[in-house]
């Protein structure tokens, strides 16, 4: 307890264990998305931790000096600019597949985790990144197995002109599926011939995704599938 309170108080080592703390666990949270092939990574990650933790450190020198100083106010714009940088790595693609949404909410995540490093707060700052790798890994895992059972199944497919509709519809017709939306894409396909869609189909219960992906596969019309989002 000794040590926790000394670490409370606004001196140089105090100072360095926030900072080097707020470097390692950024670094940590980065290196399970780095894991991952996110584009954001250690380096950011580790970044962003830092950066918010030295704004904290910053406001808590200023009010030594300057009375009035308002500490929250420097960490708010921390919190609301680091939005910005969170809206970088959300990408929308041809296929209307959003990805990155769990980077963005990890690098917000881990500037207030820097925020309360930089504040002092390091057993609130530990219990935050105990359950940012909880939800990381084990709620990831668990979102990932649901989802992949969900009663709607939304692809994108790139089909032969020719039969390629009929195609899709004589499959849904022989599995009992209903078919609620066959968008065509404004994009290139990979073959001249083909016609990229996005093929939303209604299965009526839980069924294994891969599944259904693995048997329109194997139909001479479809040359490319991919599920979305």
């Amino acid at each position: 307890m000794d040590l926790i309170s000394y670490l409370d108080q606004f001196n140089i080592v105090s100072i360095s264990v926030r900072l080097i703390l707020a470097t390692l666990f950024g670094g940590m949270i980065g290196l399970e998305r780095g894991f991952h092939g996110k584009s954001a990574g250690i380096r950011t990650f580790s970044l962003v931790c830092l950066g918010s933790a030295v704004v904290m450190v910053t406001a808590e020198y200023l009010l030594q000096f300057y009375e009035g100083s308002d500490v929250a106010r420097m960490g708010a714009q921390v919190i609301s600019g680091v939005g910005f940088l969170g809206v970088g790595t959300i990408i929308v693609t041809g296929k209307n597949y959003v990805k990155g949404l769990t980077t963005a909410a990890g690098l917000w995540a881990t500037a207030c985790l820097g925020i309360a490093l930089g504040a002092g707060y390091i057993i609130g700052a530990v219990i935050t990144l105990l359950l940012m790798f909880f939800i990381m890994t084990v709620l990831s895992s668990i979102s990932r197995k649901t989802d992949a059972y969900v009663p709607v199944i939304r692809l994108y497919m790139e089909i032969g002109k020719e039969r390629g509709v009929d195609t899709l519809y004589g499959y849904a017709s022989e599995n009992n599926f209903r078919i609620t939306s066959v968008n065509r894409q404004q994009k290139l396909p990979l073959k001249e011939e083909d016609i990229p869609v996005i093929f939303e189909m209604d299965l009526g219960k839980r069924k294994n995704h891969a599944e259904i992906i693995e048997a329109l596969r194997g139909f001479e019309d479809v040359h490319y599938i991919e599920e979305v989002h």
